[in-house]
């Protein structure tokens, strides 16, 4: 299977599906927001806030745009550098509307952690981007530091159901996945790019590749996991909505942005069985090249095999 065409449907599957997502919770957002009256500074601070969140939507929309564009210049051209850039800072961004809102609708240390997390992964993210191999580490510990502060402030915030108070569903982190592995991929993400960086400059790069694929591989399950679990939710709410709340008596529009969010989860679901699929064959070309590199340094000159190596990767 050609791996370049299967990461193109893979970006265009979970890039879409954020994109759809998103689309219907900026729309559920704006119902809470209108529901609102400015009656006291407890309610300006909720209006706020949940004005914060219709932001982070619109903000991970453009963020899932920028996954397929990425995908298809990767696929034309090669790895697109200031793409992933920008994508990253959007995602940052998503963090720091999320850390902020949260906080206006109700303080607590998570919100607070969530801030932070966002302030040092915008950091570390800057610094990265600079040509100085000094920056680039100083960006990496930063954005270490951060994941860690990530996993805490999602361990301890939920953070969609201080939006959607009242539904009782399973929501999935920040990121659309299963909590506990988007903890781990908050860690484990940074960590990679600190070992590629380190074994980069070493002349090991090789070797880094196998980080990556575990990342995507974990965020995958979580993906594939999260989304169908809260979809599940959502349809164990819509199947009681002519009897029970939250949706018993809305209007007919929430009504529908509900079952457009739901299926949307499952466009998610699917990208996130894309994402362990690639993940998989990634891994195994990994184990090939290492396999056939090992063989050919026992008969091989080490141009030879330069020669070889590249010749396969060619075709």
């Amino acid at each position: 299977m050609d791996l370049r065409k299967l990461f193109l449907a893979t970006t265009t599957i979970l890039g879409s599906g954020l994109v759809l997502v998103n689309v219907a919770v900026a729309v559920l957002s704006w119902h809470f927001i209108s529901q609102f009256t400015i009656s006291s500074l407890t309610q300006e601070m909720r209006i706020c806030g949940t004005i914060l969140f219709l932001l982070a939507s619109i903000t991970m929309m453009i963020l899932g745009l920028f996954i397929i564009i990425g995908g298809l210049y990767s696929y034309r051209w090669g790895p697109p550098e200031g793409i992933i850039s920008i994508g990253v800072l959007a995602g940052t961004f998503y963090l720091l509307c999320l850390g902020i809102g949260s906080t206006l609708l109700e303080m607590s240390l998570g919100g607070l952690l969530l801030i932070l997390s966002a302030v040092l992964l915008m950091l570390g993210s800057a610094a990265y981007t600079s040509s100085s191999l000094d920056f680039k580490l100083i960006g990496s510990i930063t954005g270490v530091i951060g994941g860690i502060v990530l996993a805490i402030a999602v361990f301890n915030l939920q953070i969609f159901g201080q939006v959607f108070a009242g539904w009782d569903v399973a929501f999935t982190g920040p990121f659309m996945s299963m909590n506990i592995m988007e903890e781990i991929v908050m860690i484990l993400a940074p960590v990679a790019v600190l070992a590629n960086l380190i074994l980069t400059a070493r002349k090991q790069r090789s070797v880094s590749h196998v980080f990556f694929p575990i990342v995507t591989l974990i965020y995958g399950i979580g993906m594939f996991i999260g989304s169908l679990t809260l979809a599940l939710s959502l349809w164990d709410k819509l199947w009681k909505s002519p009897w029970l709340p939250p949706l018993y008596g809305v209007p007919y529009w929430v009504f529908g942005a509900t079952i457009f969010w739901s299926v949307s989860l499952i466009i998610l679901a699917i990208g996130g069985i894309f994402l362990v699929t690639t993940s998989g064959l990634t891994f195994a070309s990994i184990a090939k090249e290492a396999s056939v590199t090992s063989e050919m340094s026992q008969t091989l000159p080490y141009g030879t095999i330069r020669h070889r190596l590249y010749k396969e990767r060619s075709t």
